[in-house]
């Protein structure tokens, strides 16, 4: 009867819950525009001979991948804690970072590798229809880009964003190669044009595979650190004489949680310790942002 029977938020999670704005319909129309987006740039790719297109368009899938696994995550945040699962699913959006991370890594040696071979076989580009598709490539993306403009806090989110970025400066480096291939008849260009948007991919794809990677080794934010947490607690509460076992790690992006044992005068009284332990987690709350804290106060003896 136990597995079936609903489970309330314990006490205090609901705040971790309370700013989580997940915008699922946007995610959906960034994916559907997307998908169109990649569609035409595989016919255009193979109808103009680009490999540069090719390239974007793969890039395209990617961000058609990141979509789709965000979109997925960001569903099952959703779902409320339970009895063993106290933070809910909040870390499937940062697994769906490290998944994209991972999934770009080998988008970057398969595009890299098809370069290379260009350039030892260079081909003769059809400019005006490499020229159309790269713009609405390009016009598909700053779409996209507007769509998820201002959900930056969320990792999953961050990380589809950043497919977009990369993959509308590749747009925008086509259509200036299309115009200058069609000026001086350097094919080669193509491919030197898809080995540079391998590298952008690379790029991202290290950066979000260390960010997510952080996350899910429960490694203290850069920003935050125990040292600066212990001489905080010792400088501006000096009924706190010791600070042990600080702990820090985030759950997901901008959800960090602490845990530390302190000691304090024999002298104070119940009530007392209960007015600093309040306001300690209040001022550990404004002065490095955690989302909760939890507390073990005890005395001298």
């Amino acid at each position: 009867m136990h597995k079936h029977a609903k489970h309330k938020h314990p006490s205090g999670i609901e705040e971790l819950f309370e700013f989580r704005h997940i915008p699922l319909k946007k995610l959906w129309i960034a994916l559907a525009i997307t998908l169109a987006g990649m569609i035409l740039e595989i016919g255009g790719g193979i109808v103009s001979g680009s490999l540069a297109l090719l390239s974007d368009a793969g890039h395209m899938f990617t961000h058609l991948f990141a979509l789709s696994i965000s979109a997925i995550a960001l569903r099952l945040t959703r779902k409320a804690p339970c009895h063993h699962r106290t933070f809910g699913w909040l870390r499937a959006e940062v697994l769906a970072a490290y998944t994209n991370a991972l999934f770009l890594f080998g988008v970057t040696v398969a595009i890299g590798y098809e370069s290379i071979m260009r350039l030892v076989n260079a081909e003769p580009i059809l400019f005006r229809e490499m020229f159309a598709v790269a713009i609405i490539g390009l016009v598909v993306n700053i779409i996209s880009i507007a769509l998820l403009h201002g959900h930056n806090d969320n990792i999953s989110i961050r990380s589809t964003v950043a497919h977009m970025i990369a993959d509308t400066l590749s747009s925008v480096t086509i259509v200036v190669g299309a115009i200058v291939m069609h000026f001086t008849g350097w094919w080669w260009i193509d491919a030197v044009l898809s080995f540079g948007i391998a590298a952008v991919i690379l790029v991202w794809a290290w950066r979000l595979f260390i960010e997510s990677s952080h996350i899910l080794m429960e490694i203290a934010p850069a920003h935050i650190n125990t040292d600066d947490v212990t001489t905080f607690i010792l400088t501006e509460f000096p009924d706190i004489i010791d600070v042990k076992r600080v702990r820090i790690w985030s759950i997901t992006e901008g959800i960090t949680s602490l845990t530390a044992e302190l000691r304090l005068k024999g002298t104070l009284t119940g009530n007392e310790t209960e007015v600093i332990r309040a306001s300690l987690s209040h001022e550990l709350k404004q002065r490095f942002a955690f989302t909760e804290t939890t507390l073990e106060l005890g005395h001298e003896i």
